[in-house]
């Protein structure tokens, strides 16, 4: 399931130029509150993955 999420995703992304013009509107408060649940769900998945990779190494060395 994650992995269809994160398929696309390119981990070692360039950084972007320290001068980027700002924007001249104001977002809207759906693209706001879209923003805002993307991120959240971005933590939340990464936090997802590191809690089942550290299970997985722990149930590793608890059953081998």
């Amino acid at each position: 399931m994650f992995y269809i999420q994160l398929k696309d995703r390119r981990w070692n992304k360039p950084q972007s130029p320290a001068n980027k013009a700002v924007p001249t509107y104001k977002p809207s408060v759906v693209e706001a509150k879209n923003e805002k649940s993307s991120k959240f769900a971005l933590i939340k998945t990464t936090e997802y993955i590191r809690n089942t990779q550290q299970v997985c190494y722990l149930e590793f060395w608890l059953f081998s």
